[in-house]
């Protein structure tokens, strides 16, 4: 079972989505804002990003932006109204894996989607897994829930300031944050964490 996160502010629409993709036996999540998506990746890196451009609060192009700057590898399929060949070119350029102008045939969707989800399990760069879950990082190290998730963002070498931007917390509970998870986790540096996060500690 293969997880693909949904990044629409559409109810309907993302709903819709998230039935096909079942039915297709996926496991599929649902963000409506930047933030939202941010927050959810954060927790898990899924298998492929479905993303809508025009996001109540930050713009889609600015959520793909932040996935490739973090290293996340996973596909990301734009889904959007924007049909302008100057829209495909930033995302393409940003890193997005295809483009699919709405309205659209879910039939085909569906194809595109595991076509990606197929090529990247051929790619053994594409989605390396994470050693250590969050039930273990929990257990292990008595993470919360929310040290979890600044851990997740600290091993890919977000400053507190992006930490803080991407939870929707304050730099200064972002810094309290990180300086709990460095000394639970026994690491001076966000290299660390990574190499902690990953096993190799």
């Amino acid at each position: 079972m293969r997880h693909i996160l949904i990044v629409e502010d559409n109810a309907d629409l993302a709903s819709g989505l998230k039935r096909n993709l079942e039915v297709e036996g996926h496991r599929a999540t649902i963000a409506g804002t930047a933030r939202e998506a941010l927050t959810a990746v954060a927790r898990q890196v899924p298998d492929l990003v479905v993303l809508d451009l025009g996001l109540p609060d930050k713009d889609g192009y600015h959520v793909l932006e932040q996935l490739r700057e973090q290293g996340v590898q996973a596909p990301v399929l734009i889904l959007s109204a924007r049909g302008l060949e100057s829209d495909k070119v930033k995302g393409f350029r940003l890193g997005a894996d295809d483009y699919v102008t709405k309205p659209f045939g879910v039939v085909e969707l569906m194809a595109r989607i595991s076509a990606h989800l197929r090529r990247a399990s051929q790619d053994p760069g594409a989605a390396a897994p994470r050693s250590l879950s969050d039930e273990a990082l929990q257990q292990q190290y008595a993470l919360t829930e929310r040290q979890v998730e600044v851990a997740r963002l600290l091993g890919r070498g977000l400053s507190n300031a992006e930490i803080a931007e991407s939870l929707g917390l304050s730099t200064f509970t972002a810094r309290n944050h990180t300086e709990q998870v460095l000394f639970k986790l026994g690491a001076s540096t966000r290299a660390r964490v990574g190499a902690i996060l990953r096993g190799e500690a």
